[in-house]
């Protein structure tokens, strides 16, 4: 499962009445209304568009003048407000005990370039309690992504997981840096010496004498989270002392709530799946020399809805995303793992309307319907069951109208990216029926950024501060 994973995989506890279906369901709505968005954009209203381009070829030759294509709606509008991620680089520390119920924890972080030069700094920790059952054993280690070892193993397990984290605003990777450690000080601190008292300030006093900093020990978050959800996963595998294979695939739904500080939330229901396969491992050539060979094929697909909040707690926005990745590798190289470009690409697309009418909360509540979300306070207060059915039944007429409602009055972009993980760690499992072992890992993972574009009101164009 950890293959799909990131360190700023930000997600909300889903409905207690929605189930495993449901959540395939508001993954596969999510992926056909936002392709319906997309495609539409190509024919939404051409006569429009072709009155606009004949209005500013008059005006460049001086007839006419005044062409407002798009009325009450200026270009740098169409913009996403939602600062782009440029590249990042992160990691993930993560240890579980099995005895029949397995217990959970770990420690993420990730430092992001922004496409305005800043910097974003995300802590996150999660703990989680679930159940597995299987057959076999494992005793591996894992350097580089690759892994030796012993055993063979088939096993299903389901977890819920709690956790929370902040984010914090710099001007650098390497004032995040900073951040980061210092945070980690202030913890150490805090659980040695307590929070605020005498001792501590005598702590923290004998630190910056011996030409120690606190400086960001007490720093504000600029954004703080709190999440919870369920994951599933079911996984075969056999490694041998040069090689391995495996299959894999997972369901997880998430909920929870980012608070910022000028007071204004957002609200956040995520599902995602992904299955995966393949061999992996060392052979030798006709010649004689070593050789990595490797053919996997993977796959994930996620859907996120979100709700922006004022500071009053009145819903202001319906955000949609959609995320898919297919990566299928099949290579060999003579230096190992890190000679094959095995890194997955992934394409997340994004609709965003507001929620100023009754109409604009109308067309959010039947995408909510037609999701399989029942109910939100302040948006989904009536339910009309023959349109939700017929939405259910012709999503691209849906996606349609959202798209339309995005072009005029919020926003339409996607964004593409590669991903790239080194994992290190040690198993040791044995698996009768009732699952027992150890488990610790620790993920480093990056992003590099390679194409942004947006709906300028005519199509899609390039958001070139955006990629690397």
């Amino acid at each position: 499962m950890r293959r799909w994973r990131t360190a700023r995989e930000r997600a909300l506890q889903g409905d207690a009445g929605i189930g495993t279906l449901e959540y395939i369901g508001i993954i596969t709505i999510a992926a056909v209304l936002i392709t319906a968005v997309v495609l539409s954009l190509t024919s939404m209203r051409p006569a429009d568009q072709a009155s606009a381009a004949l209005c500013r070829i008059m005006e460049a030759f001086g007839q006419g003048g005044g062409c407002d294509p798009t009325p009450g709606r200026d270009a740098e509008d169409y913009v996403p407000p939602e600062e782009c991620v440029v590249s990042s680089h992160g990691q993930e520390d993560n240890a579980s005990v099995t005895v029949v119920v397995t217990v959970e924890g770990g420690e993420q972080w990730v430092i992001e370039q922004l496409g305005d030069g800043t910097y974003r700094l995300t802590r996150a920790r999660e703990g989680g309690l679930g159940i597995g059952v299987g057959v076999g054993f494992d005793v591996s280690v894992t350097n580089d992504g690759q892994s030796y070892g012993l055993g063979a193993t088939a096993d299903a397990s389901a977890a819920l997981v709690v956790g929370g984290g902040e984010s914090y605003i710099v001007h650098s990777a390497d004032e995040a840096r900073r951040v980061l450690d210092h945070k980690r000080n202030d913890e150490t601190k805090d659980l040695w010496f307590g929070d605020d008292n005498p001792l501590r300030d005598g702590v923290d006093w004998l630190n910056e004498e011996l030409g120690g900093s606190n400086e960001y020990e007490q720093l504000d978050p600029d954004e703080w989270f709190v999440e919870g959800g369920v994951e599933g996963e079911a996984s075969a595998g056999a490694n041998a002392i040069i090689g391995s294979a495996g299959a894999e695939a997972f369901l997880e739904a998430y909920v929870g709530r980012t608070h910022r500080k000028d007071g204004t939330s957002t609200d956040y229901l995520r599902a995602d799946m992904g299955i995966g396969g393949g061999l992996q491992g060392h052979g030798v050539t006709a010649s004689g020399y070593d050789i990595y060979q490797q053919f996997t094929l993977d796959g994930s697909m996620a859907a996120v809805m979100e709700v922006d909040r004022d500071e009053d707690g009145n819903p202001v926005a319906l955000r949609i995303r959609s995320v898919t990745m297919w990566n299928p590798v099949g290579d060999n190289s003579y230096s190992g793992p890190g000679g094959i470009d095995g890194d997955p690409s992934y394409t997340e697309r994004v609709v965003e309307i507001p929620l100023e009418t009754t109409a604009d909360r109308r067309l959010a509540t039947r995408v909510m319907h037609a999701a399989g979300l029942p109910y939100y306070p302040g948006i989904t207060d009536s339910v009309d069951l023959p349109q939700t059915l017929l939405d259910r039944f012709d999503p691209v007429a849906l996606g349609r109208e959202l798209g339309e409602a995005a072009a005029d009055r919020g926003y339409i972009y996607e964004q593409t990216y590669t991903q790239w993980e080194n994992e290190d760690g040690v198993n040791a499992q044995g698996k009768v029926g009732l699952e027992l072992g150890l488990a610790i890992e620790s993920i480093e993972s990056g992003r590099s950024t390679t194409g942004y574009r947006y709906f300028d009101g005519t199509g899609m164009v390039d958001r070139a501060e955006c990629v690397v």
